[in-house]
């Protein structure tokens, strides 16, 4: 693959031609249907004759049908290949931008002018990864429209028509990986391997703790497109479905399964509109569960001093309440940031969203066990993921400060990661039925430094379904949710219900702040 066939590839066009492909599909398909039911000629015709013809009808009938599903397949893989190509073209470009930038010139062979440098040597690198991420995704191509020949050894037209020898397949360390043994893997990586690990498996490195945030907010965003592609085409084979059934998703769970993939579609929505802000990163894009699963950064949790990981609790969906918690855990930032400069003290800020686990829902949820609110089985799945979360930021230098904090269920959900001995520094619980535990010692925290917050009238703080009512633990600090002044004389408001821990301007989100930025002692009890 060279940089001319690169750019000669046209995503749009390829697009458009599995679209095409598709449609032809659909028309082909009725028609050796509508062969198969002219050859059912009844008791019409009878004899050797008639057998012989409704026989060979038949078969015509099928044959018709199997190339409609061979354009179906050729026209998906063509539609699959669409946003990869342009993923490619995007970065491609971006690259010789960057390297514009810097005086640098990328030639139609892949050389950069003027040579001898270390950032010519880099983009250099960069331009070969890309081009070797190309031949991959033409010869994988070309491997899928071989196969619709049902011929071995046939030779297949592929989208870019070229054939070489590509990368050596990396094998990536599986989930569940210690984070420091993920990051040394990473680090002893080449810059090109890196590329081409990006560009063509995304959806192995960007949910894999101990990788750089940069480079899975990288591989994260590259699966949205793709993502948003393959759902968008699952809603509708299932919505045709539907509409061609007289008991709709009676007997099928069509109609489940659309409502659960309008979902994630809105999911992505929400995701995309997140990103947008400012300083985001996408950690973690997980879409394989009922709901969709992601994980936010405000700041670079590789460079932050503090980091914020949130966990929201029950009820809470990506497509339903992203969006609300970005911001409110922005404004944490922000808070413990203006207390760190009123201390005089010198230090960066992250915060992230976590809600990388399949969160127990109120309503149909109560009738199942592993989505129900009352029950741990939830949590109990979601602490290894968050533990692992956890020690990824753990395993990177700098030491960072880290405060983990729980609302409601997730308060649940972190009491169980760090009592698994998940890394923290501090921890604070908003709303709390109970942190798994009736020892705050189980939680491996360094004296005095977990913090509770129970706001009036939140009756599920009082429900202690999970290990006891955490207002009566020993060694848990409580710190005030009531309207109030803090220590510079700023007022607050105060924090009712089971909802409004984290409402900027409040003194609940001012307490958890000054945790986040190391400065407990001067929030207000």
């Amino acid at each position: 693959m060279d940089i001319r066939q690169l750019q000669q590839w046209d995503p749009d066009a390829l697009e458009r031609f599995g679209g095409a492909l598709g449609g032809f599909a659909g028309r082909i398909e009725t028609v050796g249907t509508d062969v198969v039911a002219v050859g059912a000629v009844g008791g019409s015709w009878i004899g050797n004759a008639s057998d012989a013809a409704v026989g060979n009808i038949a078969r015509t009938g099928r044959r018709i049908v199997d190339h409609a599903d061979s354009y179906r397949r050729a026209g998906r893989c063509a539609s699959d290949c669409a946003p990869r190509l342009r993923l490619l073209r995007d970065r491609f470009d971006e690259t010789v931008r960057g390297a514009a930038e810097l005086g640098l010139t990328i030639g139609p062979d892949g050389t950069v002018t003027p040579a001898g440098s270390a950032e010519s040597e880099q983009f250099r690198l960069r331009v070969v990864a890309i081009l070797e991420s190309a031949d991959a995704l033409d010869r994988e191509a070309a491997t899928v429209l071989a196969e619709l020949t049902g011929e071995a050894g046939s030779r297949a037209t592929s989208f870019g028509g070229l054939h070489t020898q590509g990368p050596a397949i990396v094998p990536v360390p599986g989930p569940g990986t210690d984070p420091r043994e993920v990051t040394r893997w990473w680090d002893m990586l080449g810059e090109q391997a890196r590329e081409n690990l990006l560009t063509t498996r995304p959806g192995e490195i960007g949910g894999l703790d101990g990788v750089p945030a940069a480079d899975r907010d990288r591989a994260n965003r590259a699966l949205l497109e793709s993502e948003r592609v393959r759902l968008e085409r699952v809603a509708a084979q299932l919505a045709t479905e539907l509409d061609g059934n007289i008991f709709g998703g009676l007997f099928s769970n069509a109609d489940a399964g659309l409502e659960q993939t309008r979902n994630k579609i809105a999911a992505l929505d929400a995701i995309g509109e997140v990103l947008a802000r400012d300083d985001r990163y996408l950690l973690t894009l997980d879409l394989t569960g009922r709901e969709a699963m992601a994980a936010v950064a405000v700041g670079d949790v590789d460079t932050a001093d503090h980091i914020a990981v949130f966990t929201p609790g029950a009820g809470s969906t990506v497509q339903g309440n992203l969006a609300g918690y970005d911001e409110q855990i922005a404004e944490v930032r922000a808070q413990a940031e203006r207390g760190l400069g009123s201390a005089g003290v010198e230090g960066s800020v992250a915060a992230v969203t976590w809600l990388n686990y399949q969160a127990p829902q109120w309503g149909w949820g109560l009738a199942v066990t592993e989505h129900s609110p009352v029950s741990d089985l939830a949590a109990t799945r979601a602490a290894p993921q968050l533990s692992g979360f956890l020690s990824s930021l753990d395993a990177r230098e700098g030491n960072p400060n880290v405060t983990a904090i729980g609302h409601s269920y997730g308060a649940l959900v972190t009491g169980l990661a760090l009592a698994q001995g998940a890394p923290a520094d501090a921890a604070v619980f908003l709303g709390a039925p109970g942190i798994g535990t009736d020892d705050v010692d189980d939680l491996g925290l360094p004296p005095g430094s977990a913090f509770l917050v129970e706001a009036d009238r939140d009756p599920v703080a009082d429900a202690g379904t999970f290990g006891g009512d955490p207002s009566f633990l020993d060694g848990l600090t409580r710190l005030s949710s009531d309207a109030g002044i803090d220590g510079s004389g700023t007022p607050h408001s105060g924090s009712t219900g089971h909802s409004a821990y984290l409402n900027p301007g409040t003194m609940s989100s001012y307490n958890v702040a000054l945790v986040v930025a190391g400065l407990a002692g001067q929030a207000v009890r």
